[in-house]
This record gives structure tokens, sequence and C-alpha cells, in this order.
């Protein structure tokens, strides 16, 4: 994991980042925020920071594809795999995470979130338009009623 480099007959180290990377904590918290039913898009946010800033984003964004399970790098990409989804569950209200608890890998998981929590910027942002559109009422017909129409 290391490539050196020489000039001038100074030899030079490079580490490549998953030396630096996080030792990996499948119990770690990747932030405050826990998904529940109505902060999807809060989560996915702050999840996908801090699964970023881990070098771990790959995994749920289909960057870093599943490998063949004979493939003699399988082990090593299932054991990432399966702690970004014990990180992601542990990112859960417990009764959310037992919803998604079989999932079969990080991107699995995180595609079944999406699909049952994605639409919710909709509902969100009609019920706020909703909340304006009365308040605009309201504001409108006191300032017609003050005028005396």
């Amino acid at each position: 994991m290391e490539d050196s480099i020489k000039s001038d007959g100074v030899t030079s180290t490079n580490i490549s980042s998953s030396i630096l990377e996080d030792k990996p904590n499948p119990n770690q918290n990747l932030g405050s925020i826990l998904l529940n039913e109505f902060n999807y898009l809060l989560w996915l946010r702050a999840m996908t920071i801090a699964l970023d800033r881990r070098s771990k984003l790959g995994y749920v964004n289909g960057h870093i594809k599943p490998l063949n399970p004979s493939s003699q790098a399988y082990q090593a990409w299932q054991c990432k795999d399966q702690l970004v989804m014990s990180w992601l569950l542990s990112s859960m209200e417990n009764h959310i995470a037992e919803i998604f608890s079989d999932s079969e890998s990080s991107l699995g998981l995180w595609e079944a979130v999406k699909e049952m929590y994605g639409n919710q910027n909709n509902t969100v942002v009609f019920f706020k338009l909703q909340q304006i559109f009365l308040i605009c009422c309201k504001t409108t017909k006191l300032m017609f009623g003050c005028l005396g129409f």
C-alpha cells in the first residue's frame, strides 16, 4: 500500500488513504442524527458526509461494486461492506433498523431506505407550501378587513 518515489537519490513514501483512515469500529456512531419517519433528508446528508469522510461512500452510491463471492478479494470487500451496514443500522431508530436488518449489502440497505423514505421531500414541501398559503390567506383577509373591503 505504499508508493516509493525516488528523486535525486532521495526516497519518499506516499501512504495510501486506506492506511490513514479511521480504524473501523462497527459500534461507532456516524453522527448524532438517528433516522426516523420524518428526517430522511437530514439523515441522508449526515450519512453521506460521514461515509465520505471515512472513504466508504462508494459502498452505498455504487462506485465500489460488489465482488464475486469466488473472488480472492471478496472477504475483504464483504468485511468493509458489513461495517458500513452496521454504521447505517446504528444510525437509525431501533424500530426502523429492524425493518432493514435483513439487507444483503450496504447498497441494498441504502436503496431500500431511499425507496421507503425518499419521497418525503415532496410531502414536506407540500405541507410547508400549504402552511404558507394558509398564512397568506389569513393575512390577505386581515389586510382587506383593515382596509374596509
